[in-house]
């Protein structure tokens, strides 16, 4: 190794000191688990007189994590990457279901107080964000064929005609910037091509599931090509109402389809266009109450003046307030599949305003275009423009009492969309011993979120009127020092800024808070009073951030290449949009900042009949947002910089085929991650030092093996299992007891016949096999009493028959 190779793995060495010892036990236990994967014999699958590679080895994945075609073996990046036929062998229909089998990785397909279904936090090695808020930014990046999606809402992508999904660990801040601090998700969709072709697939199961996937690929004339899919789903809800005036939740009723264009006018020219939409008409998120405490301020309320039998609900020694519907207490509290909540409010003004009559429901338009040219300027140098706008609008309900009362309940009428450019010029020389990219990218974002909040007969606008733009230059270069040991270097600056108008933020009704001195300036609250300042205020905030990497990678064999990294990513800051009691500003928060050292290796082994690929990684965790209700400044939940943390562990991925009909995959993640230091804010919400890091568990393990029994003369049988496990998880950053989920198992198996002409197949398949019972995601609301979640789905069976033409 080089001098400067050396000084690169004395520093990993000495960061990584302390962290190595708290990891020794997990890797262990990683050695053991991958040697137990191993094949019984080495099983070299290689003709002896032509030395010609046996097909029965692992596939070749091509990715695009540095913005070039490599193959994942080759890039010196900690990631996982799944393609269509990984998905569809695993029945996954929609992007949130791969948390499930990769290492250090967790989807929240329902986030909290959201009650859109169309909403996911994802959380990479313990970092992302778990409010779905216009003015707050998402922890981990997702992209859609290179087009970066701004906001959590509408990131729950179908899986329709997907080429692959790569997923990459650790800040992705040069090559894809903001908002990468955790990592990267990239879905990548399938390009028409010369073959004429397509695939229908039907599907049904249980809650009356009816599912239709179907897309043709056609070629117009030479040069061009285009190709349309399309998408259908209803499901019954799996959440049951336990009156007749409360629906079911949990349901489904998606329409999704894509059309795509490539032109080829010469050979050195491509241009990909392409237009995607989804349309969802569902109840609200299936929330249930895990527990209700009838002793807070908003409860007491209700079933003292509005309940109708204040004798019986205010009585606590009287057991009839626990049957009588017309009180909210703990006979609400039905988690996990039953709720009792009735879409139905006091207060006229809420009922009929914003901009929908009030009912259970989550309806998301989502509709995108986008276009990337490629040009072939010369043998060594290539341009790539990526041209894109995207929209979202939903109308989404909570009740989130869970009863026929009015305790709390929202409605919220949501307008977002974005405009983003992004070129990027690719470039070698020296023969390909060096390669580079530069680039520039450019988005233009608006929104307006008009959140109305009903408490008991109090009506307030909480929403937020959103602005922004962002900028930013990057450029990376990997240079071939010496043969098989290369250099990888870059860095991006970001310009942000983001501006916040308060139309949005008024009391519409004080209602019973007529009069209480909850404004800044100690006087009663009236209809029409600001939540943040005098009406018509603006607040404005620019960040700026330089993100650098570096890598060191050497191929020790063709086999076997390790490799060392350094990197930088920041995430944006913004604005807290829900406040009460009323602010007299526009309160803000600090963008957070990741440093992370990793060491990592990527092996095909016994002529790819195995791949086995792993990191080690620190984290410095810094300027932390986290969502806390912080009783010294009110009732509601907000956004604040509140601490320091430290991140270390490590993922381990295998692959084998020890056999040509025998198929395994395993993964194992291990986060040790502390709070380092936290702040007053943090404090006096709840959060210390000895505080779990919220969507962090320990603990990740999947593995799934299939067979292939041949039936001579008809086709092929394929039995397949999946497993996974979640250590203990914390939902919330105060760690509420209620809402840790102690460790879990996942176990889906399925029977897939494929035909011997490959035109058709037919599959069965169970999912939560168990029928394990887990809490993915939940919120606690002192003011209202509540602590709410969403549990996982129960067992589900599925039949799919698809035919290919």
């Amino acid at each position: 190794m080089t001098t400067e190779g050396n000084k690169t793995k004395n520093l990993l060495s000495s960061r990584f000191g302390a962290g190595l010892r708290h990891l020794r036990g997990g890797l262990l236990l990683s050695a053991c688990f991958s040697g137990a994967m191993m094949p019984v014999s080495s099983a070299v699958a290689q003709d002896e007189a032509t030395g010609a590679q046996s097909t029965a080895g692992i596939e070749v994945i091509t990715v695009t994590a540095r913005r070039r075609a490599e193959s994942l073996q080759d890039t010196p990046i900690s990631m996982s990457a799944v393609t269509a036929t990984g998905l569809e062998d695993r029945g996954i229909d929609t992007v949130t279901e791969i948390g499930d089998f990769t290492p250090n990785v967790k989807f929240n397909s329902s986030v909290p107080v959201s009650a859109s279904n169309a909403t996911a936090a994802i959380y990479v090695r313990g970092i992302g964000q778990n409010d779905y808020q216009l003015s707050a930014d998402p922890g981990v990046g997702l992209y859609l064929d290179g087009v970066y999606i701004s906001r959590g809402v509408g990131n729950v992508l179908d899986v329709l005609d997907v080429e692959r999904i790569e997923i990459l660990r650790g800040p992705q801040g040069t090559l894809f910037g903001r908002n990468t601090i955790g990592g990267a998700v990239s879905v990548v969709s399938k390009t028409p091509d010369e073959n004429l072709g397509g695939t229908l697939a039907l599907t049904t199961g249980r809650f009356d599931r009816f599912q239709a996937k179907g897309s043709i690929n056609l070629p117009i004339a030479e040069g061009v090509y285009a190709s349309l899919a399309g998408f259908y789903h209803t499901r019954d809800g799996h959440v049951e109402g336990v009156l007749a005036e409360a629906p079911d939740l949990g349901d489904t009723d998606q329409l999704a389809g894509r059309f795509a264009l490539r032109l080829e006018p010469t050979s050195d020219l491509t241009i990909d266009i392409s237009a995607d939409g989804s349309r969802s008409r569902e109840n609200s998120a299936p929330v249930v109450a895990l527990t209700i405490n009838e002793n807070a301020p908003a409860a007491q309320a209700w079933n003292a003046a509005f309940s109708g039998a204040p004798g019986i609900c205010t009585d606590t020694s009287n057991a009839a307030r626990l049957s009588d519907q017309r009180c909210f207490n703990s006979q609400w509290a039905l988690a996990p599949y039953q709720h009792g909540g009735t879409f139905t409010a006091i207060s006229d003004a809420f009922t009929n305003g914003n901009p929908e009559p009030y009912r259970s429901g989550s309806d998301v338009n989502i509709w995108g275009v986008s276009g990337t040219v490629n040009w072939q300027a010369t043998d060594a140098l290539s341009i790539k423009s990526i041209t894109a706008y995207r929209q979202v609008t939903g109308f989404w309900t909570r009740d989130s009492d869970h009863s026929p009362a009015s305790i709390v309940q929202t409605n919220s009428d949501w307008t977002q969309d974005q405009f983003s450019q992004e070129v990027q010029l690719l470039g070698d020389f020296m023969d390909g011993r060096i390669n580079w990219v530069l680039g520039g990218y450019y988005s233009n974002e608006s929104g307006n979120h008009k959140d109305l909040v009903n408490i008991v007969d109090s009506i307030f606008l909480s929403g937020a009127v959103l602005d922004g733009e962002s900028l930013a230059f990057f450029g990376q270069s990997t240079v071939e020092i010496l043969p098989d040991l290369n250099l990888t270097a870059g860095v991006r600056w970001t310009q942000d800024e983001k501006t916040f108008d308060n139309a949005n933020q008024y009391v519409v009704e004080a209602g019973f808070l007529t009069g209480s001195p909850f404004n800044p300036d100690g006087s009663g609250l009236q209809d029409g009073d600001p939540l943040m300042g005098p009406l018509g205020q603006t607040a404005s905030i620019k960040d700026e951030a330089w993100t650098p990497m570096v890598s060191l990678s050497y191929r020790f064999s063709p086999e076997v290449m390790t490799y060392v990294s350094y990197s930088q990513g920041f995430k944006g800051g913004g604005f807290t949009q829900r406040v009460f009691p009323p602010f007299a500003f526009i309160p803000s928060f600090a963008p957070e900042t990741s440093t992370t050292y990793e060491v990592g290796f990527k092996s095909d082994l016994f002529d790819r009949r195995m791949r086995v690929n792993g990191a080690i990684f620190q984290n410095d965790y810094d300027n932390l947002q986290i969502t806390v209700n912080d009783p010294t400044l009110g009732f509601a939940p907000i956004i604040q910089n509140a601490a320091k943390a430290q991140i270390r562990g490590f993922e381990l991925e295998m692959q084998s085929r020890p056999v040509g009909e025998l198929s395994i995959e395993a993964g194992i993640g291990y986060l040790d991650a502390k709070y380092k230091s936290v702040d007053i804010r943090a404090l006096s919400a709840g959060v210390d030092v000895d505080s779990k890091l919220q969507n962090a568990p320990k603990w990740t393990l999947s593995a799934s093996a299939s067979y292939d029994i041949e039936a001579s003369g008809f086709g092929t049988f394929r039995p397949r299992v999946d497993w996974s496990y979640r250590s203990e998880v914390f939902n919330d950053a105060v760690n509420t007891p209620l809402l840790v989920q102690d460790g879990y198992h996942l176990l889906n198996a399925s029977i897939a016949f494929e035909a011997d002409d490959s035109d058709w197949g037919i599959s069965f398949g169970v999912k939560n096999l168990t029928k394990e019972v887990y809490l993915g995601s939940g919120y606690v609301d002192d003011f209202g009493g509540l602590v709410e979640g969403v549990y996982g789905r129960p067992r589900e069976w599925y039949l799919t028959a698809k035919y290919s033409y």
